[in-house]
This record gives structure tokens, C-alpha cells and sequence, in this order.
């Protein structure tokens, strides 16, 4: 017998029963998992400083605690190139699943930055032509270690958990940022002016574009 559920836009999928006896749905599945161990997720994490770690309470996902006064920070990218372009304006929604440990201002709170790929002319940046940075801002209320879903653009429709949906609102464009740019990568980071003993569990990373086309993933230890 196949049990089926229905997704975020209401399409049927199938239900996965692992060896003891619990039930999966895609979000759940390891096809959706980046271990932060392989390869992949060495590339997710590439220049964090210090490296993420299980976390000491044993919640799913990447611990981060910042242990130096100085500029360290993690940036987890989450956005390579399939089969086409994924443009600016084809963006619906990105979300990242996280809880704060510590908090001492707004820059205890990792944000979303989207480059785009360099075009030769009037590039922001070395390696980008845009940045385009979506921050939390001081009127929002989360508490110590809640889990909650950070997104921007618009509402997501897949978060995938019952977790509160919190908006960043704070926009910060670095160069033209036009609809019509192709994406080059997408960052969830933290900010390097974070106070030392900054914590951050990321959970889950996800994207969603106009068409309905969705990239969630799991991140494990």
C-alpha cells in the first residue's frame, strides 16, 4: 500500500516509512539533505570562520558561536545553477530555518544576500555586478532559542514545519539589482560585526521561485 499527503500547493506525494516505522515527506527525505561532513556541505560552509558544529543540545542542523572578538562570520550559499538561469525577478521567496542563542542587537540575526553574475560593465563588485542584502529590523520580537522561519521577498509557501514566519524587511542594494540579472549564488550569513558568543542554528535552507519550482535542504550533522 502507498500513503500519500498532500504538498504545499496541494499535489499529492508519496509518504516514506523508514525502518522504524516513521513516516517522511520530502523535506524530510536525504535526497534533501546537505551532511555537514561531505563535500557538499564543505561548499555550503566554504569560508566560515569558525566552522559549524553539531549542536551541544542535540537540535538538528548547524551550530555557529562566534568565540573571537573580531570579524568572523558564517556564510552558508545555497544557490548554484541548474539546467538554466534563475533570474532576480523569478524569485518568489527565500527561507532559512534558525534559532537565536544569544542576542545583543540586530546583528545577532543572520540575513539573505543574492550576487549576481558579473557582466563587465558597471560591475558593484570584483566577483558580482549586485548585491542584493535582506535584513531583520528592530521592530521584530523573537526569543532566545525559538525556532523560527526567516524569509524575504514574499511569504514562503513551503516552509515545510509549524515554526513562526518572520519577514526581513531591511533592504540593502549594492549596484543596479534588476529583475533581469542572473542569479550567481545566494548567501544565508551572519554579520561579521556580531558581538563574540553570537549563536545561530540553521536548520533548514530553502528557495522558492515564481513557477512554483522549490529547492528545500536539510542541514545535518
Amino acid at each position: 500500500m502507498v500513503l500519500y499527503a498532500t504538498d504545499c500547493h496541494n499535489v499529492p506525494v508519496k509518504l516514506l516509512c523508514t525502518d522504524d516505522g516513521k513516516l517522511e515527506t520530502q523535506s524530510q527525505n536525504p535526497s534533501a539533505n546537505i551532511l555537514l561532513t561531505s563535500s557538499s556541505g564543505v561548499g555550503v560552509y566554504a569560508d566560515t570562520l569558525p566552522t559549524p558544529t553539531v549542536d551541544g543540545n542535540n537540535r538538528a542542523g548547524w551550530f555557529y558561536k562566534k568565540t573571537i572578538d573580531n570579524a568572523d562570520k558564517f556564510n552558508y550559499y545555497f544557490y548554484s545553477q541548474g539546467s538554466h538561469p534563475v533570474l532576480l525577478g523569478d524569485l518568489h521567496s527565500l527561507v532559512a530555518n534558525v534559532s537565536i542563542g544569544a542576542w545583543a542587537s540586530n546583528a545577532s540575526v543572520p540575513f539573505f544576500v543574492i550576487y549576481t553574475k558579473p557582466t563587465g560593465v558597471g560591475d558593484a563588485g570584483a566577483w558580482y555586478h549586485s548585491k542584493c542584502a535582506y535584513a531583520i529590523d528592530s521592530s521584530k520580537n523573537i526569543l532566545l532559542g525559538e525556532p523560527v522561519n526567516l524569509y524575504c521577498i514574499k511569504e514562503p509557501s513551503c516552509s515545510h514545519n509549524g515554526n513562526r514566519d518572520i519577514e526581513l524587511t531591511t533592504i540593502v542594494n549594492t549596484g543596479d539589482c534588476l529583475p533581469e540579472e542572473e542569479i550567481l549564488t545566494i548567501s544565508f550569513q551572519s554579520d561579521s560585526g556580531a558581538p563574540i558568543n553570537t549563536e545561530v542554528l540553521v536548520a533548514n535552507l530553502g528557495y522558492e521561485l515564481n513557477n512554483k519550482n522549490q529547492n528545500y535542504f536539510n542541514l545535518i550533522t
